[in-house]
């Protein structure tokens, strides 16, 4: 069984619990409890069993360090950023009193005053109950000043400096952390972002040579590859390896390399590449035409006079389907840090 917080639709059963577990003048009324649950139902611990509440624990967080009458008829004294937490009500139903279950949900509630940083928990209880909140670590300080339902209330109190910590549990949560962050790595690094280093120069002056790469798989799931784009895809030579160069031709395009410059479709503008360096513009080598067939793509690298690219493959075009990511950033070096964007004009 899981302490959850409730909802609205338990409020029949808070109101059940509460008149099976005090008396008529301790007892909190329906409208005492609906106005609680309303406005602060993440002060509300419940256990269920077979869906239906058998203990539960209840209060206000304040920035007062006593429990005063007071806070039981009205909402003046709740502060969702308090620093203490009021119990108000520990209950447990008849049936069921004496298995743990009033210990666990006690137990939950002390973990969550740790984990939220509060203070401490202040409860008033009567005196034969002192020995089973002493055990959870409270500090018997006398007799209350509360009066409500006429009984002698003693004032009971633990600072967090002082609630045991659940080191079991905080290991179980470290577990979970490392599985979801390792299977949102794994789902990141499969199906979102492509992490790769560049090993070569040849996408100079636009990568440098060991800078890391961060590509979008997602870029091309839901949009064709342009002109210009920097990918990342299965070399065609050799599909276990991994390369990075820019889209110059699409598909069903004619490309050609006439003194270094790249025309497409036979036009009499060369291709405008702003990206290209003053050393890249020194290669004045022409190559082609190459007609670049439907669902591929014609690469070459930035630093042309020192790049294998298309020019020089034995399998010239890129398959749609081996491109895996578009290019997005340069993260490390930290000094290199820089945006990738899209560089070809035609």
């Amino acid at each position: 069984m899981k302490v959850n917080n409730p909802g609205k639709k338990d409020l029949d059963q808070l109101v059940m619990l509460e008149q099976e577990t005090f008396s008529e003048a301790e007892a909190a009324s329906r409208e005492s409890i609906e106005r609680r649950l309303k406005a602060h139902r993440e002060t509300f611990w419940v256990l269920k069993k077979d869906g239906r509440i058998i203990a539960g624990i209840n209060g206000i967080t304040t920035n007062e360090k006593d429990l005063s009458d007071a806070m039981y008829t009205g909402e003046d004294f709740y502060d969702k950023k308090g620093r203490w937490l009021m119990i108000f009500g520990v209950s447990t139903l008849p049936d069921y009193q004496h298995n743990g279950y009033a210990a666990k949900i006690m137990h939950e509630v002390l973990q969550e005053t740790v984990k939220c940083k509060l203070d401490g928990v202040v409860l008033t209880c009567k005196e034969n109950m002192i020995p089973f909140y002493e055990q959870f670590g409270f500090v018997d300080e006398g007799v209350s000043e509360s009066e409500h339902g006429g009984v002698v209330w003693h004032q009971m109190r633990i600072r967090r400096r002082d609630i045991k910590r659940d080191y079991k549990q905080d290991v179980i949560d470290c577990i979970v952390i490392v599985v979801v962050a390792a299977v949102l790595a794994f789902l990141l690094g499969r199906f979102v972002i492509l992490n790769c280093n560049v090993p070569t120069g040849s996408m100079l002056e636009t990568i440098q040579l060991g800078d890391n790469i961060i590509g979008s798989r997602l870029t091309y799931k839901f949009s064709d590859p342009e002109r210009g784009d920097i990918a990342i895809f299965k070399w065609p030579d050799d599909e276990s390896q991994i390369y990075i160069k820019r889209i110059i031709g699409l598909p069903g395009e004619t490309v050609e390399i006439i003194d270094g410059k790249v025309y497409i479709n036979g036009s009499d503008t060369p291709l405008k590449e702003d990206y290209l360096s003053d050393e890249a513009r020194t290669d004045v080598r022409s190559f082609g035409p190459y007609q670049v067939p439907e669902d591929c793509y014609f690469m070459l690298g930035d630093n042309r006079p020192n790049s294998a690219d298309a020019r020089l493959w034995e399998n010239t075009y890129v398959k749609r389907d081996k491109i895996l990511a578009k290019a997005e950033f340069v993260y490390f070096p930290f000094s290199q840090i820089t945006w990738l964007g899209n560089g070809a004009e035609y």
